[in-house]
């Protein structure tokens, strides 16, 4: 890395930010309580009620689940399309792709590995996209899917138990 009078050169790319605006700007991203993330909460609970305890960003499993629903024994993600290659919106950057190529493939890779073994331990590994977590009609049919989903879960776990 190079600065030249204020901008910064990555591998080959000028930066048009200075160090210290970058480091700012990538500080406010937020890995947890976005928009997508308290979209699907309040879907949740909205649909489970107070009853069941819902526990967020749970960082003992693998993978820190989003929502996870120990009665049920069900982890829920809300992957961002972008960061887990949405098959609709996932992209690989033009610019330093390089980079981002086995960055993108690394985080495939661990997210199918972290699924695994949530299966392994006995619990159900649900995933919804960004795009399905949007305000209006996507978020309307989220919320019948997960209804629909979240009724045959308690249904099999009374069968079960």
């Amino acid at each position: 890395m190079r600065v030249y009078g204020g901008s910064v050169e990555l591998r080959g790319m000028a930066d048009l930010l200075s160090q210290e605006r970058r480091s700012e700007l990538m500080a406010r991203i937020r890995s947890t309580g976005t928009k997508p993330e308290v979209a699907l909460y309040e879907l949740v609970r909205a649909e489970l009620g107070l009853r069941w305890h819902v526990e967020r960003n749970v960082r003992t499993l693998p993978g820190t689940p989003d929502l996870y629903v120990p009665a049920m024994q069900l982890t829920i993600f809300a992957d961002g399309c972008f960061y887990h290659s949405c098959p609709r919106h996932g992209h690989v950057p033009r610019s330093n792709e390089g980079y981002w190529a086995p960055k993108l493939a690394r985080t495939a890779k661990r997210d199918v590995a972290n699924r695994r073994r949530l299966r392994r331990n006995g619990l159900a590994v649900w995933r919804f996209w960004e795009h399905d977590l949007k305000p209006g009609p996507p978020l309307e049919r989220t919320r019948q899917i997960l209804g629909a989903r979240l009724a045959k879960r308690r249904r099999h776990m009374s069968e079960t138990f």
